[in-house]
């Protein structure tokens, strides 16, 4: 340790006592923030990081191995805990250095100049009358007009600001920017800040003197009075459509091309991902690579293996970009493999490991009717369970409202309800496919994607965590792979379809539904022509039922002749239906032996 840590400056030769300046500067220097503005090739981020923020060592050359890695991290002192800003680094070299000696290091290597240390633009404001310690606790008398909770709320409002800069409040929290992303403001933060007002002053209508005593009660009414002044109704609903990485916000022009702008907090993104772009990677790298080799090893055999593997990079883009509920026609992805050893976990953990873990929820469909579970969709980037159960039915009115975007309520255990509008990209694999509660409708198969996995990867092929082993040794790959796919969807405004994945869905459309199934069955005609079949429906459906339970169709999966008539007209066969003195009758239907009737239109 430096018993007076000093710098010189070579080009003026005036000293510089790092000690004296930490007792005037210390508690206000944004160090993260002032090397975000000169050195910002310097920062590795790291999922969840904030409000610390990884860097390369300034003292690498002492490492036994330099290089980037998770051992460094600075906090400015606005978001710190100790009072102060920090520079901390875990390599044996470096642990238990003082961080002047740090900051001394950063000033000789000219990552920061001696101005920056008194810029004001990296100080924090020295905090305001009613602002708190680092225990929560008042440091002098605090007076109010007249201490309602209303009127604590608009000051604690201010104080956020004067901390944070600007502060909203939408999906049910309070949010900051943090110079890459927006971020929660954690509850412990909110609580001390209204403990600031614990013991506040004001004068009762009497004119007495009285005080703020704050209870558990009261900070929850403070913080709800809060809301409606920090509200900024769809404020990430409108968020710009692009991929928050580490070199910036990728941005796409309507044909798909994409381009590099600075970290804005205009973009409203929540999360930052940890690949670089953009990045020139040979023929000779990407084959080489641990993502080909997953890819590959998937999908060798497949005649649409070209499909597959860009349908996979479609959705990660989707999913990076926030658009997955918000493009033209959003779709969920069912990756579907009956044999062991597939590699359709393993495609599931790449795609994870491209988004920071606070961008993916892990949401099971049979679960989206629960608002308590819903609730956990907020600004998701991807919803991507490792398994989807195969006797699971899913809620399809539901599941079309969340897989398309549409404002939905949820609710947090403890707290007050709220409304937001999903934007995650679903992906879900499962060994068998699940059936869909009031059949699977055209609503229902529209949304749906399936990507089938038919290849068992020999042992001597497979590679344990490849999956997620792409996203730790190739972030600036993968993510140039999931721009490539956004790309695609951009311009073309749709997925790739493999051939292979609309004869599965076809299949699974039919083995779900057995209105369906037995509307594409040899025992119905529909209209030809000028031939218009016509049945009753209490005999159209007895046959159905008849035809069903031959088929190996449960009972308790058969609807009711008023369910099986509403499916029949949903089912998209031109199929009507009406009244007449004999009953309800379908136009455009027949049984096949059962007494169809006919009606001809037109001259014959």
């Amino acid at each position: 340790r430096d018993a007076k840590p000093e710098f010189t400056d070579p080009e003026t030769g005036e000293v510089l006592d790092l000690k004296a300046w930490a007792r005037r500067y210390a508690a206000r220097f944004e160090i993260a923030t002032a090397l975000q503005a000169r050195r910002p090739d310097v920062f590795v981020p790291r999922p969840g990081e904030s409000p610390k923020r990884h860097i390369r060592c300034v003292n690498e050359g002492e490492h036994t191995q330099a290089g980037a890695d998770a051992a460094t991290f600075v906090v400015n002192a606005s978001q710190g805990s100790h009072g102060s800003f920090v520079y901390h680094c875990r390599h044996g070299h470096c642990d238990g250095q003082d961080r002047l000696r740090f900051l001394r290091q950063l000033l000789e290597q000219e990552w920061l100049r001696p101005a920056d240390l008194t810029d004001p633009a990296f100080l924090a404001q020295e905090g305001p009358a009613a602002a708190s310690d680092a225990e929560g606790r008042s440091p002098k008398k605090v007076w109010l007009k007249i201490g309602s909770d209303a009127e604590i709320a608009g000051r604690v409002a201010a104080d956020l600001a004067h901390r944070f800069g600007k502060v909203v409040q939408d999906d049910g929290e309070f949010w900051r920017h943090n110079g890459l992303h927006w971020e929660a403001i954690p509850s412990e933060a909110l609580w001390q800040a209204v403990f600031a007002y614990d013991g506040a002053l004001f004068e009762t209508p009497a004119g007495e003197l009285s005080n703020v005593r704050l209870s558990k009660g009261r900070v929850e009414s403070v913080l709800t009075c809060m809301q409606p002044l920090l509200r900024h109704r769809r404020f990430f609903a409108e968020a710009a459509a692009g991929i928050n990485c580490a070199s910036g916000f990728i941005t796409f022009a309507q044909d798909g091309v994409p381009s590099l702008v600075p970290h804005s907090p205009d973009h409203r993104q929540r999360h930052v991902l940890a690949g670089h772009w953009p990045r020139d990677f040979s023929t000779e790298v990407r084959k080489a690579s641990l993502l080909h080799r997953l890819l590959d090893g998937c999908f060798k055999d497949d005649k649409d293996k070209r499909a597959k593997t860009d349908l996979l990079g479609e959705v990660a883009g989707i999913a990076a970009v926030g658009q997955g509920a918000r493009i033209i026609e959003p779709k969920a992805l069912i990756c579907v493999g009956k044999q062991a050893e597939n590699g359709k976990s393993q495609v599931l953990a790449a795609v994870r490991s491209l988004l920071p873990k606070s961008a993916i929820s892990a949401i099971s469909p049979a679960q989206f009717a629960d608002r308590t579970f819903v609730c956990h969709l907020v600004g998701k980037l991807l919803n991507a369970p490792d398994e989807l159960a195969g006797t699971d039915a899913i809620a399809s009115e539901t599941f079309k409202q969340i897989i398309t975007g549409e404002p939905i309520m949820a609710r947090d255990v403890y707290r007050s309800a709220f409304e937001f509008e999903p934007s995650a990209q679903h992906v879900f694999a499962t060994n068998n496919l699940p059936s869909f509660k009031g059949g699977m409708d055209r609503g229902v198969r529209r949304r749906l994607m399936v990507l089938t996995f038919t290849r068992v990867i020999p042992r001597e092929e497979r590679l344990e965590r490849i999956g997620a082993r792409i996203g730790e040794e190739e972030p600036d790959l993968l993510l140039d792979w999931a721009v490539r796919g956004a790309s695609r969807v951009i311009a073309a405004q749709a997925f790739t379809t493999p051939d292979s994945s609309a004869e599965a869905l076809k299949d699974w459309m039919y083995s779900s539904d057995p209105v369906l199934a037995w509307l594409e069955s040899e025992e119905v005609e529909y209209a030809i022509n000028n031939y218009v079949p016509e049945s009753k429906v209490g005999v159209a459906h007895d046959k159905f039922v008849r035809w069903a339970t031959d088929e190996g169709f449960g009972r308790d999966r058969l609807p009711a002749v008023n369910g099986f008539s509403q499916r029949v007209e949903a089912a998209g066969k031109g199929v009507t239906k009406k009244r007449t003195n004999e009953g309800a009758r379908f136009v455009g239907l027949g049984c096949k032996g059962a007494g169809t009737a006919s009606t001809f239109s037109g001259r014959q």
